[in-house]
């Protein structure tokens, strides 16, 4: 009998203890990210040919992290391009714009970031078909922990 009370302790023990290492081995805890992406735009342009692969364009926007937890754009993609990354434009000391591309843009919580000419952008290369202003794009970004979020951006001249 007395085997059997300190059988039920220990197993009374074992579950009460479960909550805590399946909160502490997990993100449930965490605060998951709210992102939300506004005021998505593309930069318009003529491809002469269907083929052309030099054609680039840039598209634009807004990203606001309402959430208590960061994230991380890491990514995207679209069906316009044939390769689309992530790049930041710099200016040296010379006044010498470059632009280079970058693995993520942090998006800590509460923060709001900006993707806009002259600063971080999506490149979108080997854009295959002209885009006119008042045509739209199918965007797919790609965050950390979010994960992917589509979006339509509006393609505007610049």
């Amino acid at each position: 009998m007395a085997g059997d009370i300190f059988r039920t302790a220990s197993v009374g023990l074992a579950l009460a203890a479960c909550p805590l290492v399946i909160a502490c081995g997990s993100d449930r805890g965490r605060a998951a990210p709210q992102v939300v992406v506004e005021d998505v735009w593309v930069r318009a342009v003529v491809v002469a040919q269907a083929r052309e692969s030099s054609v680039n364009s840039a598209a634009y926007l807004t990203i606001r992290n309402l959430g208590r937890a960061p994230d991380r754009l890491v990514g995207a993609r679209s069906d316009i391009a044939r390769a689309v990354e992530i790049h930041q434009t710099t200016i040296d000391s010379t006044g010498l714009a470059r632009m280079r591309p970058v693995a993520a843009i942090e998006l800590l919580a509460g923060a709001e970031v900006h993707l806009e000419p002259g600063s971080y952008h999506v490149m979108l290369m080997g854009v295959a078909r002209t885009l006119a202003e008042g045509d739209s794009v199918r965007l797919v970004l790609e965050f950390e922990a979010t994960g992917p979020t589509e979006v339509r951006a509006e393609v505007r001249a610049f």
